[in-house]
């Protein structure tokens, strides 16, 4: 019997993992069609989420090893998880070495990990491209949310146009566009509808930029010149 296929998520921007978890969880007669491929987070303890969370979901229900639950107890344990796993079993370290190549620490944007970098990981995830994926993920929102505007007001001379985070949403566009997942589901917040950016409100360009993802998202990458061609 052919294994019944799933559809792979990308989840970029993607904090412990909120998202892709309700994806994941999803399920329709004992089946869960979604499944995350990779998720790319900068926070060193939201990607540590990621990556056990990874590690859990590869077993059948009540399969999960009692040292992934004794190591959540325990900070020093929790430390010692992949030196445990490797020492325990070979079957547990390898669904662990899964999870560290699917759970990426990298910042979208950065200069450390390059959007080159990062595009190849996305490839390579997906396999074949002709396969159709999903991409998730919630862009920073502390530029317009209604409780970073409230602190950005404390900060002397602060203009959300000099704010980077404002416009990390130009790293998701040039995803979309180099990429083209089926579908894409980007996370708003409370605040993007009335926050404005250049004299413009910023969820008219949000949305006149997802319009054009090519133009707007990745005008300079090699991608967006084979696009053109």
């Amino acid at each position: 019997m052919s294994e019944t296929p799933t559809i792979p998520i990308i989840d970029i921007f993607a904090g412990p993992g909120g998202l892709g978890e309700g994806f994941s969880a999803y399920s329709t007669s004992n089946h869960h069609p979604f499944r995350v491929k990779l998720s790319i987070e900068k926070d060193a303890y939201a990607h540590k989420t990621l990556q056990l969370r990874s590690f859990f979901r590869q077993f059948a229900s009540g399969k999960v090893p009692d040292i992934y639950y004794e190591s959540l107890k325990n900070n020093s344990l929790l430390k010692q998880l992949p030196d445990r796993l490797k020492e325990e079993s070979a079957a547990h370290w390898s669904k662990w070495e899964n999870a560290t190549e699917e759970a990426l620490h990298a910042e979208l944007g950065g200069t450390e990990v390059t959007h080159d970098t990062i595009s190849r990981k996305i490839s390579t995830a997906l396999g074949n491209k002709k396969k159709p994926w999903v991409l998730i993920g919630g862009p920073p929102c502390q530029a317009y949310s209604l409780a970073g505007r409230v602190r950005n007001k404390g900060i002397k001379n602060y203009r959300i146009e000099d704010d980077q985070r404002s416009t990390l949403y130009l790293e998701y566009l040039r995803i979309i566009a180099e990429h083209r997942p089926a579908i894409f589901v980007m996370e708003n917040v409370k605040g993007m509808l009335s926050a404005t950016h250049e004299n413009q409100k910023l969820f008219q360009k949000i949305l006149a930029d997802l319009s054009h993802p090519l133009a707007s998202g990745c005008p300079e990458s090699e991608y967006a010149r084979n696009f053109t061609r």
